[in-house]
């Protein structure tokens, strides 16, 4: 079968799968497949697929009718210009989350930030691209999940920053409060579990039958319970300069109030995603100036 054919049957499929942007997708999982940049699909539309390659593609293209998630096929998804390794064992990188990583580097730069920690780390996209984006910055990224921070080793090494991101297991901010990081942490960055037990069914079928649920979900139904328990411990980290989340839709006036009242914050900030929702909540702590 030629390669046009291929992925023109296969797009039907997926439309008939109800998969967004199946067209796309077909292209994707067709480049990928042949180690083709989407790109150069164009120029190959009468190549004859092999048996082998027809299989695999046919393959995957199934997997995708049944909503797996393109990303985790793929195997990598990209992240502020970068490649990250990406499969279930964590949440999938979403260009949301560019908006936390932003106003980041902006304090960053602003306040002298030379260590950060970045909690609840998952693939460990966040804390990996502020170590790439500022040379001299050191991070610290925690999780409590064995299964993510060993998909985060795998992208630590893909860009080389063995040296200046450590990994470490433990709930929320307890691994920063060892001696050798409690008196050196001055940001802390998180991504954490934002939406409601009650909103999580009527996500796509991507992210509720694929994606770690515990990341996704907080434990209190008003969904900031993971932002409480975040800066209920930020008190303990005496060099603390400035505090930013990721937050959901609505939530970032709460979350900002959180932070103003806990942190004493002499600054709040917050940040706006491609969408046009508040996305990104900083609270710059204890004096500091912007």
């Amino acid at each position: 079968m030629k390669l046009r054919d291929a992925v023109n049957d296969a797009r039907t499929c997926l439309d008939e799968a109800g998969v967004p942007e199946a067209e796309f997708d077909a292209r994707a999982l067709a480049a990928h497949v042949l180690s083709l940049r989407l790109s150069q699909l164009a120029m190959q539309q009468e190549r004859m697929l092999t048996g082998d390659e027809l299989a695999a593609f046919d393959t995957l293209v199934a997997r995708r009718a049944r909503r797996e998630p393109l990303q985790y096929l793929l195997g990598s998804t990209g992240f502020y210009g970068r490649d990250f390794a990406c499969d279930p064992r964590a949440l999938i990188p979403r260009p949301d989350t560019e908006a936390l990583v932003d106003v980041s580097l902006e304090l960053i730069e602003t306040l002298g930030v030379r260590v950060a920690l970045d909690v609840g780390t998952g693939s460990g996209v966040i804390g990996v691209t502020l170590a790439a984006e500022v040379k001299d910055l050191e991070v610290l990224a925690t999780d409590s999940s064995e299964d993510a921070l060993a998909l985060a080793v795998e992208n630590v090494r893909r860009h080389g920053l063995e040296s200046r991101v450590t990994l470490a297991q433990g709930s929320w901010l307890d691994p920063a409060l060892d001696e050798a990081w409690v008196q050196r942490v001055e940001m802390v960055v998180s991504n954490p579990p934002y939406i409601r037990a009650d909103e999580f069914e009527n996500l796509m079928a991507e992210i509720v039958e694929h994606e770690p649920r515990e990341a996704l979900v907080d434990s209190e139904p008003d969904g900031i319970g993971s932002y409480r328990a975040i800066v209920s411990q930020c008190n303990a980290l005496p060099r603390l300069q400035v505090v930013a989340f990721e937050v959901g839709d609505g939530q970032a006036a709460q979350v900002a109030e959180l932070m103003r009242e806990a942190l004493c914050a002499s600054e709040i900030i917050i940040r706006k995603d491609l969408g046009k929702i508040d996305r990104a909540v900083a609270a710059v702590v204890g004096g500091g100036e912007r």
